[in-house]
């Protein structure tokens, strides 16, 4: 299932989702005062190979993958809960630490699994089969948009540093009246 296609709101539109990723990335640089152009230059000299056309043209649709907005607050040196700046820096891929990171946050709810997950965000219009998340969670393939959305009806705390509950919310409550 490809990015675009795994945060699709139930009327086909990723629309209110993609807007609140776009969002909290540009919170995480303005907060840092970050251009496209430094951010850049920031992940080529990480190795990630990134324009600063190619990264204002992910930031502004919000379709970027969470792998994407990882490296951008790890190359924008933004503060992060300590869980997550644990990730970013432990040894891998990013799909490693995006995939650990978002583990992390679903064992805090041991009770949570891939299946009850997949039925949370079906409340939201959100319509992900169980196997097709748990694949895309344990590979760290999974969108910023998908991310936001898990962190929405499981409440992962650590979000607020990027973005209010109260937007989540709209977004969630919207996703609902469409489906």
């Amino acid at each position: 299932m490809s990015t675009q296609m795994q945060a699709k709101d139930a009327d086909g539109s990723e629309g209110s989702w993609a807007r609140l990723a776009s969002r909290a990335i540009r919170v995480a640089l303005t907060r840092q005062d970050v251009s496209y152009a430094q951010l850049a230059a920031e992940l080529n000299r990480m190795g990630i190979s990134e324009s600063a056309r190619s990264v204002e043209g992910k930031v502004q649709r919000g379709t970027f993958r969470f792998t994407f907005f990882l490296q951008a607050l790890a190359a924008a040196r933004v503060d992060c809960p300590e869980a997550w700046a644990q990730r970013w820096a432990a040894a891998g891929t990013w799909e490693d630490r995006a995939s650990s990171l978002l583990g992390y946050l679903m064992s805090q709810q041991p009770w949570l699994d891939w299946r009850l997950l997949a039925q949370r965000l079906s409340e939201i219009g959100i319509e992900v089969q169980p196997e097709n998340l748990r694949v895309q969670g344990e590979e760290g393939t999974f969108s910023a948009a998908l991310f936001l959305q898990c962190a929405t009806v499981c409440r992962f705390e650590d979000v607020r540093s990027f973005l209010d509950f109260s937007s989540l919310n709209v977004a969630a409550l919207a996703g609902r009246a469409g489906s």
